[in-house]
């Protein structure tokens, strides 16, 4: 191990020699015009947080005192059991139900569609299980619904004049440099466009690199490795045309770096990314770009309000940026030049000294590492690596980008659990691959946490402490940090699902199995969320014939509703913040304030079933039509369109991070609905039962070549399903 590393060391040092780049310098061309000069305004005043103008924090009472079961529970005392088992397609008691009271297994009549799932459990007259994790499918389908109406019908067009402005503005300056970083988009959203014959043998080429989208190679334009295997549309931008155009445009503005730091020796295993000079002539052409923003468009608004709108409404939902932006170096060169200084004066080596020591010093380096030149840790003289080198990266990648992709903690989370921040473990052995279930142990998950102690991650050098760190971050945050972004309300979701449960709460809640479900649901839900933002954030029957019920037999209630009232709480609260935020930017219609109506109602009824079942509480006859009549209450809000299939499906699957040693990224996806059969005892004393479909998870590594769409992942469990992760096996009827 150690003479392979010491032959890399070599071969890299030989590839890095100073001086000597691994790819050709970005286009040349000062944007220097005589007699022009730069204007940089007082400061661009963008949104840093939307908890205080649009989050109202929703109340809700959770006092366990149900009644006790006792395990293991007697079949005889399940008074339905044999007739819901029967109904359910389920030939004997499955393993683990009668020791945890419940069970979770794959039905033979799936689907990925929850209405349907419910509408299918209408003829059984038997009671209804409402998950938690369809409130959650319910809050992806307006998050990605929605999302993309604004994509497609707003910042499309918003997003083609900004592009269309700067790429003219460049071009008679002779900034061919940004002339092709805004030729590149402009090929996407305008069938139209040709670029300038200066730039038109780069911008091909590189068009050329995002079509084939295979892995990392050197860009034409910025001369510094960019992974191409990212240009493949995913999630909902696979769903018509335009949407995919937007998506290439925005990936490309949201990755390409305009790099602060160069020197020599600059390469994938060096102190820096680019010579000197090229990092002058990117910053100063990043500030000809932020000094254009002044500039009128088409319709009257200056383009620096059509960029502002672009970011505001991505950054409501998806976060906002890990990297340095317009607002950021507005303001350095404001402070630097007083407002205004003559366009040549900041292509000199002396002015980029002084800005990039204004920056490094007074605004943050991205927290986390994109693949921006595929860069390479390398290993000290005893073929040791320094954990330090993912600190040394955030300095190499600091830069300007125009809509750079947005900070998360997961993502975060991600790139700080694997080399070089973590070290080998025993054997040797290097944790190139994160999982998600660092995100959920990081969050306080007691059992993804012992299941990364069985695997064994535990042991690999600084895993226990950096995970403790990431911990304490997500400990640390306010209800405001929570509340800054919907990205942000959904995870707070999360992070409550993942709480443990006590006496007074239903006894299968109060196994180990349950913390595993609960850890599967809450991590098909996270897999839902990076979906939804994969732009921008770095899956018949005989019945039988049953028999009346004696006079002394409890007749079935009509459900039973997950006791977790503080998280129907905040998904009711993250969905009034959406409404809110959309009216305030003029994006709410009649159409979708109906649904949010419909969806807010649902998730107080369940608020208030689940408050009541704690309580101890029997159900009333409201609550009970609701629960019978589930599946068209769950419609009323979720269909868009008078569409009762399109994006309601729970197949889901997203690319969350990337192994560039070996070319594979990190897939989870939800898959098909499962069904979970729960015991609990009522009010009355009666022990019932009570079934109900519930989320799936999955997680396996994938080619980065070949990052996989909703379509594929679809096809994929038809034809050939990946294994379920070894620990599903807990609470699956079947294993995996």
């Amino acid at each position: 191990m150690r003479n392979c590393s010491i032959l890399l060391s070599i071969m890299l040092i030989l590839m890095v020699a100073p001086g000597c780049s691994d790819g050709e310098s970005p286009i040349a061309g000062s944007g220097a015009r005589s007699g022009e000069r730069l204007a940089f305004s007082n400061g661009v005043e963008v949104m840093t947080t939307f908890a205080e103008e649009f989050y109202i924090p929703v109340s809700y009472t959770s006092e366990p005192e149900m009644p006790e079961l006792g395990f293991p529970v007697e079949p005889e005392e399940i008074f339905n059991l044999q007739a819901l088992a029967s109904r359910a397609g389920l030939e004997d008691y499955p393993d683990g139900l009668l020791e945890n009271g419940f069970t979770v297994w794959r039905p033979w009549f799936a689907t990925d569609n929850p209405v349907a799932a419910y509408e299918i459990m209408e003829g059984w007259n038997q009671p209804v299980y409402v998950s938690a994790g369809i409130p959650l499918h319910m809050l992806h389908i307006f998050f990605d619904q929605i999302l993309q109406s604004l994509e497609e019908d707003q910042l499309y067009d918003d997003l083609l004049e900004i592009c269309s402005a700067l790429y003219e503005a460049n071009t008679e300056r002779e900034n061919w440099l940004n002339a092709a970083y805004f030729a590149v988009p402009l090929s996407f959203l305008d069938p139209n466009f040709i670029p300038d014959q200066a730039i038109t043998d780069r911008v091909t080429a590189e068009l050329d690199l995002i079509s084939a989208h295979l892995g990392f190679e050197i860009s034409p334009v910025f001369g510094y490795r960019e992974d191409y295997s990212q240009y493949v549309p995913r999630g909902h931008y696979t769903s018509s045309v335009r949407l995919e155009k937007y998506f290439l445009a925005m990936m490309w503005l949201g990755r390409l770096t305009m790099l602060l730091n160069g020197g020599d020796p600059h390469g994938q295993g060096a102190t820096f990314i680019v010579s000197e000079e090229d990092a002058i002539a990117m910053t100063a052409s990043a500030l000809e770009i932020v000094s254009d923003l002044g500039n009128q468009g088409h319709d009257g608004d200056n383009l620096l309000t059509k960029w502002r709108r672009i970011y505001e409404v991505t950054a409501f939902f998806a976060g906002f940026a890990d990297d340095l932006s317009v607002p950021d170096y507005m303001a350095a060169a404001t402070e630097l030049t007083g407002g205004s200084t003559p366009s040549d004066s900041i292509w000199g080596q002396d002015f980029h000294s002084e800005f990039r020591e204004l920056v490094n010093s007074s605004y943050d380096a991205p927290s986390i590492y994109s693949g921006t030149g595929a860069l390479v840790s390398m290993p000290d003289g005893q073929g040791e690596f320094d954990p330090g080198d993912l600190e040394e990266a955030f300095i190499a990648t600091t830069g300007f980008r125009f809509l750079g992709q947005r900070y998360t903690p997961d993502s975060d989370i991600l790139g700080r659990m694997v080399f070089p921040a973590i070290g080998s473990n025993e054997d040797g052995g290097r944790r190139f691959m994160p999982t998600g279930l660092d995100i959920a142990a990081a969050f306080g998950s007691q059992a993804a946490y012992n299941i990364l102690e069985e695997r064994g991650d535990l042991d690999y050098a600084y895993y226990p402490d950096t995970l403790q760190s990431m911990r304490n971050m997500v400990e640390a945050y306010t209800p405001d940090d929570w509340h800054a972004t919907l990205y942000m309300s959904w995870l707070h979701a999360l992070y409550l699902l993942r709480d443990d449960r006590g006496a007074g709460y239903p006894d299968f809640m109060q196994t180990p199995a349950w913390e595993r479900h609960t850890l599967s649901n809450f991590l098909a839900s996270w897999a839902m969320l990076r979906h939804d933002t994969i732009l921008y954030a770095k899956q018949s029957y005989t019945m039988e014939a049953g028999c009346a019920p004696g006079m002394d037999e409890p007749v079935p209630s009509a459900g039973f509703v997950e006791p977790v009232p503080e998280v129907y709480a905040e998904l009711k609260a993250t969905l009034q913040m959406a409404q809110r935020g959309l009216e305030s930017y003029g994006l709410m219609d009649r159409n979708i304030e109906i649904r949010f109506d419909n969806a807010v109602s649902i998730l107080s009824r369940l608020q208030v079933i689940s408050e009541g079942e704690l309580a101890g509480e029997q159900l009333t006859s409201e609550d009970a039509d609701f629960l019978k009549y589930f599946a068209s209450n769950l419609e009323s809000a979720i269909s868009w369109g008078g569409n009762t299939t399109e994006g309601l499906e729970t197949t889901l699957i997203a690319d969350v991070h990337t192994d560039q040693n070996s070319s594979s990224v990190l897939e989870v996806a939800s898959g098909q609905l499962d069904w979970c059969l729960v015991v609990y005892r009522r009010p009355d004393g009666a022990v019932e039962a009570a079934a109900g479909p519930v989320l799936s998870y999955y997680e396996f590594t994938w080619p980065m070549s070949d990052r996989l769409t909703d379509e594929a992942w679809r096809e994929m469990l038809i034809s050939t399903p990946p294994a379920r992760p070894d620990w599903t096996g807990d609470f699956v009827v079947g294993g995996r």
